[in-house]
């Protein structure tokens, strides 16, 4: 198994499977890195950019871009992503506290004067993207008045050498931090890790109530390490590339954005905090990590491995039958699919109520049987097309409370969620499926 530790052992695991392109021009950080990753998204290999057009750092981006990955990144094959990180939510292990003499992340300090954003490669995305925004960073924070530190995932737009804006989402413990600061006219610290053990970044994208670094030593099966900031008390993974340090002031707020968001659209700049940046610190050759937004990358840590082991608990309570479920990325998010081997025939049914009850997100879902790859868009297709009989097999649920971004939702998230029975009925004319057995070629040529 691939000792993975920090982003460098990941990126070489993925190359060792085929899993990682490698750029052997300059590119440039300003819409040509967004322009190559989306170009790389269907492959499922991760990008990375040695040479950027006037930084001295390279990018990599969909790092988490596919399932292969993810896989490689966790440990555990593709089948049982779900399963192995509903078992490890359920045994945190908490971090190890190292010195700054063992910590990669503070090889290079730069404070005052010397702290520059400009100089780090923020690539500007998407074409209408409101200018270079770090995508790609796992915000580290902390109560002002308490031990309580959480992980989380936030834009952050570039506004000047120490500057920039954050937009935080209502339902992150971010937002609770913030808001008990700023209720008292004080600053809160902050820190961003950019670059890291990718179990870091799948923990950035969990709501649990403890410290997300628990939950990626959970994955590892071992401490994580990490070391007090430098202006600071919090604590930032010891071998991410990059950190940043600061502080959210209190009673500012800034146009931020617009960014490529998860549902493959624009979103409109939103009035955010500002955080001014006390500190830069980086590893020797440290690389920059970004993620595409709408990418399947920024889907998957946002709403396929944070909701995929709640959505296996909630339809495995209705049916015993069920074998896995998906949420694939190619559905931003809304799209549940779950595979069952059925024993009545209202079953599925039942199973597409249980999954819409799981998350908000979830307003369509597809119920398949054991013979279908839920994991193959092709397979499920297929099923769809073989196996619906409409008037029987598709019904709806007005009035529901959806995701506000939704752009088939009102502005307060209502809508209408389908379910799909694409089971095959006990009165089909069509029982059994062609299948051909696999060969391998090389025993032909």
């Amino acid at each position: 198994m691939d000792q993975i530790h920090d982003l460098r052992s990941f990126m070489a695991a993925l190359e060792a499977r085929g899993l990682l392109f490698t750029a052997k021009k300059e590119v440039d950080w300003d819409h040509e890195i967004g322009s190559l990753i989306a170009t790389l998204e269907p492959s499922g290999r991760a990008g990375w950019f040695p040479q950027v057009k006037g930084k001295p750092f390279g990018v990599c981006g969909n790092m988490l871009g596919s399932m292969d990955s993810i896989a490689v990144a966790l440990g555990c094959e593709k089948s049982e992503i779900t399963d192995f990180l509903a078992d490890r939510l359920e045994h945190p292990i908490q971090p190890r506290l190292v010195r700054r003499e063992e910590a990669p992340c503070q090889e290079n300090v730069l404070l005052g004067d010397d702290v520059d954003l400009a100089k780090l490669p923020v690539p500007i995305h998407a074409p209408k993207d409101g200018g270079p925004i770090i995508t790609g960073g796992v915000i580290v924070s902390k109560e002002l008045d308490g031990p309580k530190q959480n992980l989380s995932f936030q834009r952050m737009h570039v506004k000047g050498k120490n500057k920039l804006s954050i937009m935080i989402n209502e339902w992150r413990h971010l937002k609770e931090f913030y808001d008990a600061a700023e209720a008292q006219g004080k600053a809160l610290p902050i820190a961003v890790a950019i670059g890291a053990d990718p179990v870091v970044y799948v923990g950035g994208g969990l709501r649990y109530d403890g410290d997300e670094m628990e939950i990626a030593g959970a994955i590892r099966g071992r401490p994580m390490d990490v070391v007090k900031c430098v202006t600071n008390d919090i604590h930032v993974p010891a071998e991410a590339e990059f950190i940043i340090e600061g502080e959210i002031l209190p009673g500012q707020r800034e146009l931020e954005g617009p960014l490529g968001e998860f549902t493959g659209h624009y979103s409109a700049p939103w009035n955010s905090p500002v955080i001014h940046v006390t500190a830069i610190t980086h590893r020797n050759g440290a690389i920059y990590q970004t993620i595409n937004g709408a990418s399947f990358e920024h889907i998957n840590l946002g709403n396929v491995l944070p909701r995929e082991p709640l959505l296996k608990k909630f339809t495995t309570y209705v049916s015993t039958g069920v074998i896995n479920v998906h949420i694939p990325p190619y559905g931003s998010g809304f799209l549940a699919l779950v595979r069952i081997r059925k024993k009545n025939p209202g079953e599925p049914k039942n199973v597409a109520l249980a999954a819409m009850m799981t998350y908000v997100n979830i307003k369509n879902v597809i119920v398949v049987d054991e013979d279908v790859d839920i994991y193959d868009p092709a397979d499920v297709m297929w099923a769809l097309s073989n196996r619906v009989v409409p008037e029987k097999d598709i019904f709806y649920v007005p009035n529901a409370q959806g995701h506000e971004l939704d752009p088939c939702s009102d502005e307060r998230g209502v809508q209408t969620k389908m379910g799909i029975d694409a089971t095959l009925s006990d009165e089909s004319r069509c029982l059994e499926r062609v299948r051909y057995p696999k060969v391998d070629l090389n025993d032909y040529q």
